[in-house]
């Protein structure tokens, strides 16, 4: 068997972390309190009821097993500590001398040897985790089974997922320690834009603007699906069209962002990804020109109110040579953006 990186144990530790919130996810029972350490014989008695019988023989009471439900869920929040601190271990000793962990790819590995290998390295802390579906049961007094979902924020040494985990703990000398750990992975939803659309929702509409004596008009509107917003635009002289063309702003699967295909009247076509920061949209654009050439520009979009936009094209090149910056007021004409 080979052992796995030691940035693994991030994941791990994380898919444990939601054991520690058993209390606040399952049931909405408030977490409990860690307790002052106690010598291991002590904490023992504290662990097993004094009157307990066999677990063969007879079943834990109710009273019982809601204590050990709440000893489960403080082993997870003690692994989280011991993973945010970097602590080896601590972390291995939550960890049964054998206990495996088998991740999404099939791999399995001892956790415990792993961590030896690790030589005493600190581990990445995650930022964000979030659990949902947690279910624990109690095969027996001294074995627990915990199931759910589990989504991890990303690390420099690995990505953000989401996967599905069935975790064993079992009681050993009064402690609950991890004996065996697997994990599917869950695969995302595919990301369709639609939010990221939406926030197109203003452009749309009919728009104005004036600039060197010529009239630009812009008409907005979106497909039957909405998955596409069409702008035509033309540009006249003394109320005379004189060009124009048409653009399609759609999201690029591919890419997994916002991108427009631009056609003109005059043979040039264009293409350029959009990016939404803070208020102010980005476009990175590119057109090549009727003889060949190409130009690029950065355009940015600014709403001063929702019937005033700004467009300023910035960084413009035209085979590479600097070409003017420019800016556009464009105001709305007639109704609103539409819902």
């Amino acid at each position: 068997m080979t052992a796995r990186p030691w940035s693994d144990f991030v994941r791990v530790g994380l898919l444990f972390g939601c054991l520690g919130l058993l209390g606040e996810t399952a049931n909405g029972a408030a977490p409990v309190k860690p307790s002052p350490a106690k010598p291991a014989a002590a904490t023992q008695a504290a662990a097993t009821p004094a009157a307990a019988t066999p677990a063969a023989t007879e079943p834990a009471s109710a009273t019982a097993k809601s204590a050990d439900e709440a000893a489960v869920r403080q082993a997870g929040r003690d692994y989280v500590a011991a993973l945010e601190k970097g602590d080896s271990k601590a972390l291995a000793e939550i960890w049964t001398a054998d206990g495996t962990f088998t991740d999404s790819d099939g791999h399995t590995y001892k956790v415990r040897e792993s961590l030896q290998k690790g030589g005493g390295k600190s581990l990445e802390a995650r930022q964000k985790l979030a659990v949902s579906d947690v279910s624990i049961r109690f095969v027996t007094p001294d074995v627990a089974i915990e199931s759910g979902t589990s989504a991890t924020g990303a690390t420099s040494h690995s990505a953000a997922g989401k996967e599905r985990f069935t975790a064993m703990w079992v009681r050993k000398e009064g402690q609950w320690k991890i004996d065996s750990l697997r994990e599917t992975r869950v695969e995302s939803p595919v990301n369709t834009g639609t939010e990221s659309l939406a926030a197109l929702n203003l452009f749309s509409g009919e728009w104005t603007a004036e600039m060197n004596h010529i009239t630009i008009h812009v008409k907005a509107t979106w497909n039957p699906t909405k998955r596409f917003l069409r702008r035509e635009f033309t540009l006249s002289d003394n109320a005379k069209a004189s060009t124009g063309g048409s653009q399609e702003i759609g999201w690029d699967p591919q890419s997994e962002s916002i991108h427009s295909w631009t056609f003109n009247n005059d043979g040039s076509t264009g293409e350029g990804t959009w990016s939404l920061e803070g208020s102010v949209w980005m476009t990175l654009a590119n057109r090549y020109l009727p003889d060949g050439r190409k130009s690029s520009a950065v355009h940015v979009y600014q709403f001063r109110d929702k019937d005033t936009l700004v467009w300023k094209s910035i960084h413009g090149r035209i085979d590479g040579e600097p070409s003017p910056d420019f800016e556009v007021v464009f105001k709305r004409v007639g109704t609103t953006a539409s819902k």
